[in-house]
């Protein structure tokens, strides 16, 4: 005869389960059949699939906080004409700064005048262009021009927006 190990009852001493109140004896068999492996087994895909879904809803780091690290470095203007008319393009370097890769990265580019007054504004969202993190990279955004030639004599361009590249979506 041996003790039960939960009620310390007498049973015989090769049972595996107590006939007085049912818990079994030896150590494998009180981890196969204990109520908290059966919730983990429950509770651990569920999990993953928790961790999954919210990975796929990430909407990634919020370029607000890094905005200070995505800088155009230099920029220059370009004067054309094209079928369609006149246009005016700036083409750039931007430097990334952040340790976040950028896509979707939309442009703002003000255009003076030889007194510094504001004749024109020009969003411009680059769809394909991604910026890897600490690269940089050259740009090119173009607009239809409105006004002549001679009123576009000065430019500033600053990155307005992006999305986070690490994204799955």
């Amino acid at each position: 005869m041996k003790i039960c190990k939960m009620c310390c009852m007498e049973i015989p001493e090769k049972a595996r389960k107590c006939p007085h109140c049912q818990t079994l004896q030896d150590r494998l068999s009180l981890v196969l059949y204990h109520p908290a492996l059966a919730a983990m087994i429950v509770v651990l895909p569920i999990t993953a699939v928790l961790i999954m879904f919210a990975s796929m809803f990430d909407k990634g780091k919020d370029f607000e906080l890094y905005k200070d690290q995505v800088i155009v470095t230099e920029s220059q203007l370009a004067l054309g004409d094209t079928k369609s008319g006149a246009t005016i393009a700036v083409l750039g370097t931007i430097k990334n700064n952040s340790p976040v890769p950028w896509e979707k990265i939309q442009f703002h580019i003000e255009f003076f005048d030889a007194q510094g007054r504001r004749i024109d504004v020009g969003n411009e969202l680059e769809y394909d262009f991604r910026l890897s993190a600490h690269e940089s990279s050259s740009f090119k955004v173009s607009f239809r021009r409105e006004f002549p030639e001679t009123n576009y004599v000065k430019h500033a361009v600053r990155v307005a927006g992006a999305k986070d590249a690490g994204l799955r979506w």
